[in-house]
Parts: C-alpha cells; sequence; structure tokens
C-alpha cells in the first residue's frame, strides 16, 4: 500500500447525486483499504450533512476556504496519487491545480443538466478543459458533448440487506427545481386522485409547489436520510426533464422499489421494461400515469417478484464489485499519462481482486434526499 492518498474534490453546499456517489466511491475505496480522503472546497455550514456518514465510513475529511490559493498548496502539500474531481467547479479548478503539481486528474461528469446562463457558460469551461484530465461519464448520451476521450461508467450503489416491506406511496425524490420536474410529479398525482403521493426534497420550487394543495400530496420536506422513509415508498417516479444517472433510482432499485422515468440519461439502460420498472415517452404524464395504476393493480407475488429483479439488476450491474475496478482502471491510465511510476497496487491482477471480495451491502448515505 501507498502513502499517497486517492483525494476526491468537491464544491457541496446540501446533499444530492453527486455527494451520494462521492460517499458510495469513498467507503468502497476505504473498505479495501485505499487511502482515501474527500475534500470540499469550501465549507458553506458548520457541518455538511456527508461528513457524518464519511466519519461512520472511517474517511478523512478536509474542508478548504474557497479559493485556489488554498487548494493549490493543499494539493502540494498532499500530493495525492490522484486528485479525482466531482462537478463542474471542482473539475476546472482541480485540472489547474493538477497541471501546476503534475497530479493526475481524473473528473466525472454527472449531470445530465448543462443549466442556464451562468452555469451554463462554467458547463462549458469543464467540458473545454476536459483535455487536461482523463474522464469519466456516467452515461453515453454526455459522449456527445466537448468531454475530452470520455470513458463511460455507471453510478454504483453499495446493497442493503433485503428487507420485506409494504409500501404503497408513489414517491419523488429530489431537489425541487425545474429541471427535477416536481411539478411535474403534482399533474401526475391529480391523474390519480386516490392514491398517495410523497414528494421528498427541498429546493426554489417548494413554495409554489406547496401553494397547488394537491389533497394526495404529501410534502415530507428535506429528509436527513432515506434509508428510513423507503419502506413506506411501493414505486419511484422520476418526472425530470433533464438527468445523468440519478443516484436516487439506483437507491429506490437496491431497495427493491421499482421505477417508472421518461427515457433521460443512463435511465433507459438501467430500466427493462416491465422486468424492474417502465419508460414511458419524454413527457406523457397520461401514460406514466396509466403505468402507475397498472402497477398499483398488479398482485402481490408479482410485485415481490419486480422488487427482487430491481436488486438483481443493482447487484449485478450497478455494485460497487462491477464498477470501482473500472474506476481503478482510470486512475492507472491517469497516473502513466503523467509519466509516473505505477504502484503495484494498481496493477491488472490488484485491480481484478481488489473488490471481488468484499461485502456490498453498505447503507446508502443522507444524500438520497435529493436524488
Amino acid at each position: 500500500m501507498v502513502d499517497q492518498p486517492i483525494v476526491l474534490l468537491l464544491d457541496s453546499r446540501q446533499p444530492g447525486g453527486i455527494e451520494s456517489h462521492v460517499f458510495q466511491l469513498a467507503s468502497a475505496l476505504k473498505r479495501n483499504r485505499w487511502p482515501i480522503e474527500v475534500c470540499f472546497y469550501r465549507r458553506y455550514s458548520v457541518l455538511h450533512p456527508l461528513e457524518v456518514e464519511l466519519n461512520d465510513a472511517g474517511v478523512k475529511v478536509r474542508y478548504l476556504n474557497g479559493t485556489l490559493r488554498e487548494l493549490n498548496k493543499t494539493i502540494k502539500d498532499t500530493r495525492p496519487l490522484v486528485l479525482h474531481t466531482h462537478g463542474y467547479k471542482a473539475n476546472t479548478l482541480g485540472r489547474v491545480v493538477g497541471l501546476i503539481n503534475r497530479i493526475p486528474v481524473v473528473s466525472t461528469f454527472h449531470n445530465g443538466d448543462r443549466g442556464t446562463g451562468r452555469v451554463r457558460l462554467y458547463t462549458l469551461l469543464d467540458e473545454l478543459s476536459s483535455v487536461l484530465s482523463q474522464n469519466i461519464i456516467v452515461n453515453k448520451e454526455m459522449a456527445r458533448r466537448w468531454i475530452h476521450r470520455p470513458i463511460k461508467l455507471s453510478n454504483f450503489i453499495q446493497i442493503p440487506e433485503k428487507q420485506l416491506h409494504s409500501g404503497q406511496a408513489v414517491a419523488f425524490v429530489g431537489r425541487l427545481s425545474h429541471e427535477k420536474g416536481p411539478d411535474l410529479f403534482l399533474q401526475l398525482a391529480k391523474h390519480q386522485p386516490m392514491l398517495s403521493f410523497h414528494m421528498y426534497g427541498s429546493g426554489p420550487m417548494a413554495s409554489k409547489l406547496k401553494e397547488q394543495e394537491v389533497s394526495n400530496v404529501s410534502f415530507m420536506g428535506q429528509v436527513t436520510s432515506m434509508n428510513t422513509h423507503w419502506r413506506d415508498i411501493g414505486l419511484l417516479c422520476i418526472t425530470s426533464r433533464e438527468e445523468g444517472l440519478p443516484m436516487v433510482a439506483l437507491e429506490a432499485m437496491a431497495n427493491g422499489i421499482p421505477v417508472i422515468s421518461f427515457p433521460l440519461g443512463g435511465l433507459p439502460e438501467l430500466i427493462t421494461q416491465g422486468y424492474n420498472g417502465w419508460t414511458t415517452p419524454p413527457g406523457d404524464l397520461t401514460a406514466m400515469s396509466s403505468l402507475v395504476q397498472f402497477w398499483m393493480s398488479l398482485p402481490e407475488v408479482v410485485k415481490l417478484q419486480l422488487s427482487q429483479s430491481c436488486r438483481d439488476t443493482i447487484s449485478r450491474e450497478y455494485s460497487s464489485r462491477t464498477i470501482v475496478p473500472g474506476i481503478l482502471s482510470v486512475y492507472r491510465q491517469a497516473i502513466d499519462i503523467k509519466g509516473q511510476p505505477v504502484p503495484e497496487l494498481f496493477s491488472e491482477q490488484t485491480l481484478k481482486n481488489s473488490v471481488n471480495h468484499q461485502p456490498d451491502n453498505t447503507p446508502p448515505p443522507t444524500s438520497s434526499a435529493q436524488g
């Protein structure tokens, strides 16, 4: 084992899909005794919710002051084996300090939504500067962007222990913002007034959504963790307008909950029609409503089969055993391209065996509440 850590860099105010992925990756690497550290570019609150989960997993956490100067000093002093960045700000700034200090940089592109205004400009800068890093994308649609030589590796999640639950609520889990389509979820609820709909999350649209007073929708707010709420949910509906590969879909399936979604980002690859969920034409709430009703009418024995199929999908295709060796291989490429000696722990045999013998049932983190 080497002393230089793998540093995961992100800029984060609250839980979300990127944060969930960082937790899953850090936990998987830590379980396999890889040196790992999570670095927050700036501290926005006294305690980031993700810090508690990372501490419980034994992962070192560091906060910076939000300046390029301190980031550069930290990377210069730490000399990480690899700097793995997440999100457009961390990606762009991480490449700068990586170039200055000759540190291998790997960047993961998570978001299906390029944003508008200033965010869209930052996203464009992120893509154009990707020539300075090895790059991972979470779905094949992102390969159409200006990302330099992207490598597709899906998000992944640890599978919790199987628990029997009889939840019947239809749920939305995510940020209450336009790109996530919470307004479409409310319209969907109006199609099925006899069913119970739960909306988890917070965001800029919260007040306007509550003003609509849809009687069969319960606003659950920003919850600390979804772990205790999955038992109340029978079906997850993703009504997003843009997506990458939402962690919340993986978390739902890992808990045996089927997913109905529009065919966005990596969701068509995740969902097999009628096996672990369904997709509908983009924006077609009538079709989605019909599928919700169809799911509700299924016999319990069929619902149990659906639930097992969901867990099987995650275990087979979206677990750390499946995905992490690919990420480690990208790390090795990044080190090799910099002309640095590749440590023995990155040998092909080590990469093959590093994750395959570890348990894959760590509970998901608090970040699931934002999708």
